[in-house]
């Protein structure tokens, strides 16, 4: 005997497939952008064997970067000199006053301290980290929507309601943190704009030049041809198996360039056996392997 799915399992696995969309909006193709929001930021689409993530770009993505991989231009909250500026480490709050009570379990919401105007849905497709050593753990929900912020604070709805209660204080008497992260989809931007060495890559796009301000479907996993550094191609020596990114362009590089042990980031492996009968023919197919 089988179980039995319900509707709202039905449809999550739909979305998982095809991607949620925003209300009222039709599909977008892979190959396409979009002034318009049709998926919601993050949105997960399985497609000939590829995973795709809805995402906004930030910058152009011009065609001189095709065949490259882009960035999460979004800094961490508490980075030095962007303080804020793409998400929010500080403390929750009710209805903008501090609060006097736990945040109760079952809670499907919550006010966080962030005093910036937000857009509405600005955290959507993020997390948010509740650092609570009373109960103990630290609480970790997505965040699937949140409303714009009134100068005081920002409400965001989590994915599942609160499990445990969070108290106000946590065991040393201090307020109880919390880290609020954007999605990693929501800011993206080329290689090598933002701070080199210290970006993300985070996908490639399928679909020519992407304005900034458009919305597009950015590959995360799956088959890709990517753009070589150089002379050097991934697979023209024995063992070269392994790719590497190139983080001032996007392009891709094997590990004797990228070295691994000076912390550059691993983003798949060549796919096509190489080499043949000179021992040095290298290919640029590889298996991206950005997300699951």
């Amino acid at each position: 005997m089988h179980g039995f799915y319900s509707r709202a399992e039905l449809e999550q696995i739909a979305r998982e497939i095809l991607g949620e969309r925003m209300p009222g909006q039709g599909d977008q193709l892979v190959t396409q952008v979009s002034a318009t929001k049709k998926f919601k930021i993050g949105a997960r689409k399985r497609e000939s064997g590829r995973i795709f993530r809805y995402s906004y770009a930030v910058a152009d993505l011009t065609l001189a970067a095709q065949a490259r991989l882009v960035v999460n231009s979004n800094y961490a909250p508490e980075v030095t000199g962007h303080v804020n500026e793409d998400g929010f480490m500080g403390n929750i709050t009710f209805a903008g006053v501090a609060r006097t009570t736990v945040v109760p379990a079952g809670s499907t919401y919550l006010d966080i301290a962030d005093t910036a105007l937000r857009a509405a849905d600005w955290y959507q497709g993020g997390y948010v980290v509740i650092f609570d050593d009373v109960t103990p753990f630290f609480h970790q929900y997505g965040i699937i929507a949140s409303n714009a912020g009134t100068g005081a604070y920002v409400r965001i709805y989590l994915d599942h309601p609160v499990a445990a209660a969070i108290p106000v204080n946590n065991a040393g008497g201090h307020p109880v943190g919390i880290t609020a992260y954007r999605s990693p989809y929501s800011a993206v931007a080329p290689a090598g704009s933002v701070q080199t060495g210290f970006e993300p890559l985070i996908g490639m796009t399928l679909c020519g030049e992407v304005p900034s301000g458009y919305y597009f479907w950015l590959l995360t996993a799956g088959p890709i041809w990517a753009t070589p550094t150089g002379a050097t191609w991934p697979g023209s020596a024995d063992n070269l198996r392994d790719i590497y990114a190139n983080p001032a362009d996007g392009s891709i590089q094997p590990p004797t360039l990228s070295d691994p042990s000076n912390g550059y980031q691993r983003i798949g492996y060549l796919l096509p056996a190489t080499g043949g009968n000179a021992s040095d023919y290298g290919d640029a197919w590889i298996m991206l392997q950005l997300d699951q």
